[in-house]
């Protein structure tokens, strides 16, 4: 099972980035420079999502052996969860400055509209963790990673337009 969990990462990760540099390619070095900060806040982003299959994984696990293995792992992780989205958020930020600015004439077409919808839900997921982090409630838990996962998918879609 965590072969499996590893193999769809890792795979994610080499489809975004040949996507991107390959497929799409770099109009120019600001674009380049706005794609490679998304790719690596993506790739933050991803560890930051794997953080809710660690804790699956220790829920739905039968042999105590592999909780209390996990249960190490993701207090390890945990520890750095909050630093990994302030960093990947922060290279959103780049990313958005650089694109802006390296298509100032083509600015609204469906990837900068599905881009805005999906920094938008960016800040909702950062307001969750913050309430999350602030008073940790179930309820508060569930919206935020009900809100990571929506997050997600429209970061996909986004890539993939």
């Amino acid at each position: 099972m965590v072969a499996r969990w590893l193999a769809v990462n890792i795979v994610t990760v080499i489809t975004i980035l040949l996507w991107s540099s390959i497929y799409q390619g770099y109009g120019s070095n600001t674009i380049m420079i706005g794609k490679v900060a998304a790719q690596v806040s993506f790739i933050l982003f991803l560890v930051n999502l794997n953080m809710y299959f660690v804790f699956l994984f220790i829920r739905k696990s039968k042999k105590r052996t592999i909780k209390v293995k996990f249960a190490q792992i993701s207090k390890r992780l945990m520890t750095f969860h909050i630093p990994v989205a302030v960093s990947a958020s922060l290279l959103v930020f780049i990313h958005i400055i650089t694109m802006i600015y390296g298509k100032w004439g083509h600015l609204w077409g469906q990837k900068t509209i599905s881009g805005i919808v999906t920094f938008s839900l960016l800040l909702l997921l950062l307001f969750s963790g913050f309430l999350r982090k602030k008073k940790a409630t179930g309820k508060r838990r569930r919206f935020h990673y009900k809100t990571a996962f929506v997050f997600f998918g429209l970061l996909i879609l986004h890539i993939f337009i």
